[in-house]
This record gives C-alpha cells, sequence and structure tokens, in this order.
C-alpha cells in the first residue's frame, strides 16, 4: 500500500480538528481535564489500596495482563508507589483516559500501560499491563525516567491527522510486521521505538552480545527497514488487535494487541544475511504469546515514535476483552 500519502492527505483534510480537550463523547460526561482527573484518582486509589474510593458502574471491568480481576487484587496490592515517569493521553470522543506509568513494585520498578473507560462520570473499564524485569522481554529502566517531550505536544494542526488515520497507519504498523514489509508503514527516518525501556530500531548505540546477536544488530536499523528484514517472521500473527485510546490534539493512538509465535518458525531468509537461526531467540522456540501494549505518536502523517510495553502470556491466551471468545484456533 504505497498509495498512503494521498490516502493521508484526504484524511487530514476531512478531519475536524479542535482545541485541546473540546471535543466530548456522547453520554460520557468526561472531558479531557475529567479524564486527567479519573487517572489521578485511580493511580491515587491504587497507591493507598483503596479500590473503594472510586466511582465505578456497577459491572465495572478490570485485567491485569489479561486476566480478569477483582479492583483491588494485583497490582493493587504489591505497589509501593509511583515511579518517576508518567505520559498521559486521552480521547474525550470516546471516553477514555490512557497513561504509561512506572510502579514501585516489592523493591522493583515495573512499567504499566492503563487504560480507563469513564461513562456517566464512573469508571466502567480498566485494563492494564505490566512489564516487569526478569521477563523474555526484561524491563530496562534508563529511558523511563521522564517521558519525550514529543509525546506530550500538541501537534500543529497542519501536521495534525484524523482519528480515522491514526487509526489507519497504526494498524499498517502491525500489517507490517505480519507480512515482513516496513515499506506499507510511513515511518518517520529518524522515528525510533521503546520496548519496555529499550530502544530497539534507530539506536544509536546498539546493543550487542545478548541471546541472538542478529537482534543486537538490528537495533541500528532504521525501523521500516528492520521490519524487511523477515527476522521478525517468527511473529505469525498480531491478532487481536484493539486501538483503543486516540489522542487526535497530540497524534497519539495505543493499540493493545497479542503477538503470536508458534515456535515452529526456526530459520529465516533475510534478504541481506541469508539465512539465519532463529533457535537462541526464545520467542521462537516455543509456542508463546506476547501481550503488548503499543503508544504510537504521529505526526506529519508519519510515525515519529513508539513506545510498548510487553508482556510474555501463553501461546493465544485470551486478552480478556474477546467478545465473543475467539474460537480455538481462530487468528
Amino acid at each position: 500500500m504505497r498509495g498512503w500519502r494521498g490516502v493521508a492527505a484526504a484524511m487530514s483534510a476531512l478531519a475536524g480538528i479542535s482545541a485541546a480537550g473540546s471535543a466530548l463523547a456522547a453520554g460520557s460526561g468526561c472531558d479531557r481535564a475529567c479524564l486527567v482527573g479519573t487517572m489521578d484518582s485511580y493511580l491515587g486509589a491504587m497507591v493507598a489500596h483503596e479500590p473503594g474510593r472510586l466511582k465505578v458502574t456497577p459491572g465495572v471491568r478490570f485485567t491485569e495482563d489479561g486476566a480478569p480481576l477483582k479492583l483491588g487484587d494485583g497490582l493493587w496490592a504489591t505497589n509501593g508507589g509511583l515511579g518517576p515517569f508518567r505520559l498521559d493521553f486521552d480521547d474525550p470522543e470516546a471516553g477514555q483516559a490512557g497513561a504509561l506509568v512506572t510502579v514501585k513494585e516489592n523493591g522493583n520498578i515495573a512499567l504499566m500501560a492503563i487504560r480507563l473507560k469513564v461513562v456517566g462520570g464512573r469508571i466502567s473499564q480498566v485494563e492494564t499491563v505490566l512489564a516487569r524485569k526478569g521477563e523474555l522481554q526484561s524491563l530496562q529502566t534508563d529511558l523511563l525516567q521522564s517521558p519525550l517531550p514529543i509525546f506530550k505536544e500538541d501537534v500543529p494542526a497542519a501536521r495534525r491527522s484524523s482519528r480515522a488515520e491514526l487509526e489507519k497507519i497504526t494498524n499498517l504498523y502491525f500489517d507490517a510486521i505480519e507480512q515482513a514489509d516496513g515499506s506499507i508503514v510511513p515511518f518517520a527516518r529518524d522515528g525510533f521505538r521503546i520496548e519496555n525501556g529499550v530502544r530497539t530500531c534507530n539506536n544509536p548505540e546498539p546493543v550487542t552480545g545478548g541471546a541472538n546477536p542478529d537482534f543486537a544488530k538490528l537495533r541500528g536499523m532504521a525501523c521500516a527497514d528492520q521490519l524487511s528484514t523477515k527476522i521478525f517472521t517468527y511473529i505469525k500473527s498480531v491478532r487481536p488487535r484493539r486501538i483503543e485510546v486516540v489522542d487526535v490534539d497530540k497524534g497519539l493512538a495505543i493499540a493493545f494487541v497479542r503477538f503470536n509465535h508458534p515456535g515452529n518458525i526456526l530459520f529465516v531468509d533475510t534478504p541481506a544475511n541469508g539465512r539465519v537461526s532463529q533457535e537462541r531467540n526464545p520467542w521462537a522456540i516455543r509456542p508463546t504469546s506476547a501481550l503488548i501494549a503499543e503508544l504510537f505518536k504521529i505526526e506529519d502523517h508519519k510515525i515519529q515514535r513508539v513506545m510498548a510495553v510487553i508482556t510474555n502470556v501463553p501461546y493465544r491466551m485470551p486478552t480478556g476483552w474477546e467478545s465473543p471468545t475467539p474460537a480455538a484456533g481462530a487468528r
């Protein structure tokens, strides 16, 4: 899909760009200031271990790493306060608030992606994904002291995308992974991605060593070029996908997705390096999945930055938000 520039321009021309916080979801009763306040209330109640302080709907749904829980369980019981990193993004049109935030947990730091759905001034949905040290995609905290300024800045009107275009470009990124073709996604040439605190493309100081040296070499590549190397073909599908909080003013969209690795793709025929073994890649040697909350910064109709929170889960484990429950073997 190489005609994305024309599509992007058309969508941008049709976009009704509002001032920050001016949009309001029908029936949500919660503008941008209200959404930020709701996130403040949620995090404050969590740190205090007091879920009863929250205004919630009778049927409030809460998941942590895909598992349905009762508010007060999971991280609510183990957290010891917030860390230094917090990045908010809000979607008044959909009545949703989102944040990436570091949390102290039993002497360690965890990175949490959180989504709140607000209906009538009450929280009806809470979805969280947590990255911790010691997992397959282990957390590093060097880049998690404060958000990069670009994530917090409003996009100038002339460089802003419509909601539809933000969603389209986000989906193109996951299509590029499935198709091993970075040319279909509009990545800024100097754009880069941070996964669990690690810069994994366009890294001026590529990480060396580790379980798979081939992946370490790739970290210095431009993001779109990296996706075209075919090194990620062990990811058979990126399904299900849900694009939830879309902050048009800031050019941000967060997707909650599951990467599925069947465990039987042990060799990759790459354009530059020929056949590459995946046998040292822990994601590739057995059936497993990754539950991911991935935030995209899009400006001038291109992906400028990506920030992902990744945790490993059992192969094709439900995300907790499928409706209806997918059949066994569904993508």
